[in-house]
């Protein structure tokens, strides 16, 4: 019998345990039949399920089993309890998967269920329950979450709108459960960029360091890897009353990864306003609009002190590719400055990715 507290799958009948009582008695119909003094045919209908057991039916049964008529009307009353509740929430799970049919139309609902550990044989009312935890506000809100602002898409490879949409909602969990450990404060932006080019030019910069830079300037930080046809490398957001960058580490390179971050604080330090609700993501191919020039800028001249730079460019770079490398790093090494750092601004600037002799160092 179920408890008061759970809606079973299927209500059962009590006709069922007098079933069970017939077998286990090894009884026939007939002769219970003639033990509750009714016709068999009447039996056969109660058996059926086709009527309730009434009080008179119960004390029948008391009669003819043994078995206490409050007990059966008991089950009798659980059954009628368990009928009404499947068919309240037989109506919630209709209800239910018409919210989460209009999600399936901008949103990526089996890899958000994975990713949120929500499992896909659950009733689908227990899925927008999951969900409305997850994100604190009612399922049908959760595309509203979705920042808005002109974001930045790759040109080169194509873009899936409702795979792109999940991973911007998962980078907002994400950055909810990667509170920074003091407030933001103005101007933490460019503190953490200067932090983070000190370390990485010294060589002793971690993904692990970058994000304690971070968090104790106020600033959230986690990876959300990336989702098939979503060519994101990075984004920047306010989240509560903090800024977030999220990264999806789809190119191990550490040098990469370290440009996208200061192109973040760019954003941060230069165009985003707190409490606005939108962002920017960073990719490869976009359209090189003002904010972005700004933003790319800030992080090189962050990497490289715009003199500097100007040094290493209008130094005499050798003839052919194979010694331009070998320049780079000696140059590198004259402004105490990162090889790769070096290497990846001039890869940066000429376009020159793939330039020979050169292996981009790996996310640590």
């Amino acid at each position: 019998m179920a408890t008061n507290n759970i809606t079973p799958f299927e209500a059962t009948h009590p006709v069922e345990l007098v079933k069970d009582e017939l077998k286990a008695r090894g009884m026939s119909k007939k002769e219970l039949a003639t033990r509750m003094n009714i016709q068999q045919a009447n039996l056969s209908r109660l058996l059926r399920g086709g009527t309730s057991i009434s009080v008179d039916i119960a004390r029948k049964l008391e009669q003819a089993l043994g078995i206490p008529a409050d007990y059966w009307i008991s089950l009798q009353l659980q059954y009628d309890k368990d009928c009404a509740a499947i068919a309240q929430r037989e109506e919630e799970e209709r209800s239910a998967i018409t919210v989460e049919t209009s999600l399936h139309n901008v949103l990526n609902l089996p890899y958000l269920y994975s990713q949120l550990s929500i499992r896909a044989s659950i009733f689908v009312q227990d899925k927008l329950d999951m969900l409305r935890s997850a994100f604190h506000v009612e399922p049908i809100q959760i595309p509203a979450l979705i920042p808005n602002g002109d974001f930045k898409k790759s040109e080169k490879l194509t873009t899936d709108e409702k795979n792109l949409n999940t991973w911007l909602l998962l980078s907002y969990v994400s950055a909810n459960n990667n509170a920074p450990q003091k407030p933001y404060e103005e101007g933490n932006a460019d503190k953490a960029a200067c932090y983070i080019s000190s370390e990485m030019n010294k060589g002793t910069l971690t993904q692990t360091k970058m994000k304690s830079i971070l968090s104790d300037l106020g600033i959230s930080y986690s990876v959300v890897r990336k989702i098939e046809r979503v060519p994101v490398d990075a984004f920047s957001f306010w989240k509560n009353e903090y800024p977030s960058i999220v990264t999806t580490n789809r190119y191990n390179d550490m040098s990469r990864l370290v440009f996208n971050v200061l192109h973040e604080l760019g954003h941060i330090s230069l165009h985003l306003r707190k409490g606005e609700h939108s962002g920017f993501i960073s990719s490869d191919g976009n359209k090189n609009t003002d904010l972005e020039s700004e933003a790319n800028k800030f992080a090189a001249d962050a990497l490289i002190p715009p003199h500097i730079w100007k040094e290493i460019s209008r130094s005499e770079m050798p003839q052919g590719f194979a010694s331009i490398v070998p320049h780079l790093k000696k140059m590198a090494k004259e402004k105490s400055l990162s090889e790769d750092v070096v290497i990846w601004r001039y890869k940066h600037d000429t376009g020159c990715y793939n330039l020979k002799g050169t292996k981009a160092l790996p996310i640590r």
